[in-house]
């Protein structure tokens, strides 16, 4: 059996583009802590973006804004490393989905708001999907429309806006730790307000990436189906590599 290299990374199957200069914890299920996921994953960080891109993506004469054109590089660059999938750290990337999945030939997956249209096929017609986010007051239609979602179309938002904890180190703030319990805390009583608001609520969705480590205190306190990127990335891996099945009938 002849195998083939000819990459400079081999055994990742998915890699996953990172902001630049983020030196607050991640812990196990946030996208950017390796042991998230039962495979190897490549994380490469876009070397001087510290935010995602936001309206508009082109500049007067065309082209991409710096942004932009940073994030389409550094995939273009993964896939010549060999990874066989990408995936993104913030959920806020759905916006250039479009445009990466048009510069490489693997598959790219950007946000977990990319799973909207299929968890909203799950549940009762009458129910929404509670996205949670890190800031509801930037989570703009155009993030949802690049993905095909309407924000307009049974969706809810709980955003983490006035949480003292996760703005400490996220959303401009440069803290390097910080209380997971308190942070647990501000997620369970965004979801309970908006709730509270809205009883029509049938799953959660944690678009933020950093929020998958509270998946399982999420479906505790409401019962719920709760849907995250740490599930997104599996799937994705799955794609890439099948898994070989064994058994007997």
């Amino acid at each position: 059996m002849i195998i083939k290299g000819g990459h400079s990374y081999q055994g990742y199957s998915v890699g996953i583009l990172m902001f630049d200069n983020k030196l607050f914890p991640m812990p196990p299920g946030d996208v950017g802590n390796a042991t998230s996921y039962p495979f190897p994953v490549l994380l490469r960080q876009i070397k001087g973006l510290e935010d995602n891109p936001y309206p508009p993506l082109t500049k007067a004469d065309g082209s991409y804004t710096a942004e932009v054109q940073s994030c389409i590089d550094a995939a273009v660059q993964l896939e010549r490393d060999g990874v066989r999938a990408i995936a993104m750290c913030c959920g806020f990337f759905s916006l250039i989905q479009p445009v990466l999945a048009k510069h490489v030939s693997i598959p790219v997956m950007t946000s977990p708001l990319m799973m909207l249209p299929v968890i909203q096929q799950m549940i009762h017609p009458d129910q929404k999907v509670l996205v949670v986010t890190a800031a509801a007051k930037l989570l703009t239609s155009e993030f949802f429309s690049a993905v095909g979602a309407d924000l307009g179309h049974r969706i809810a938002l709980a955003g983490l806006d006035d949480s003292k904890v996760f703005n400490a180190v996220c959303m401009g703030g440069t803290a390097i730790s910080f209380e997971y319990d308190d942070l647990c805390k501000d997620v369970l009583n965004a979801i309970a307000g908006s709730r509270e608001q809205d009883p029509d609520i049938g799953a959660v969705l944690l678009e933020c990436t950093s929020l998958p480590p509270f998946a399982n205190e999420v479906r505790s306190a409401t019962g719920l189906p709760v849907f995250d990127f740490i599930a997104c990335v599996e799937w994705l891996h799955r794609a890439v590599v099948p898994k070989r099945y064994s058994g007997y009938i």
